[in-house]
């Protein structure tokens, strides 16, 4: 194995979930985001200060993650490709959503699972800032959790980023259960 202490971008952690986090009328794929606990539930997305996304952010008490399945990744990198700061990237791609109920967010029509988060901490990591959040509210398409309560891998194809505008999903047939 190679070793190098040149880091600069690190790419060797992808393929990584993908999610369009919503604030206001804004969406911004981000492919940092992470569960942090079960109880309380809380969430994190972790959002450069360069992103218009950042600036809402900081000015709002919530967000949503959204996750859409890989038939969206076209979708998913034009959001990415895009700045909020030239007007409404929901309106602008003619993405269908709803308003989030109780955040100040958007949930994506194409969505198979979105959770709505009120902020409760921010927190600075390097270029990068860390947002919390405490799931409020979950939203999922009706079909997708199989008796177990998961997410079934024959209903569900979530899209997995692999770096610079590269996607790809699951294959349910590699689905190893170890007991």
């Amino acid at each position: 194995m190679k070793t190098t202490d040149q880091i600069g971008k690190f790419y060797y952690f992808f393929p990584q979930s993908v999610a369009l986090v919503s604030v206001r009328d804004n969406v911004m794929p981000a492919a940092w985001h992470t569960p942090i606990s079960s109880q309380p539930p809380l969430y994190g997305i972790l959002i450069s200060p360069k992103r218009h996304t950042y600036d809402l952010l900081r000015g709002a008490d919530g967000f949503a993650v959204n996750f859409l399945p890989v038939s969206r990744a076209g979708f998913i990198a034009q959001t990415g490709r895009t700045s909020g700061r030239e007007g409404s990237k929901l309106e602008r791609f003619g993405a269908a959503y709803k308003p989030a109920q109780k955040v100040p967010a958007a949930i994506l029509d194409d969505s198979y699972a979105a959770y709505e988060c009120e902020k409760v901490a921010v927190a600075e990591y390097g270029d990068h800032f860390l947002f919390v959040g405490r799931i409020v509210l979950l939203h999922y398409q009706e079909g997708i959790v199989n008796a177990a309560g998961f997410a079934d891998e024959n209903k569900v194809a979530p899209t997995l980023y692999f770096g610079k505008d590269r996607y790809l999903t699951i294959d349910p047939k590699t689905l190893r259960e170890i007991t």
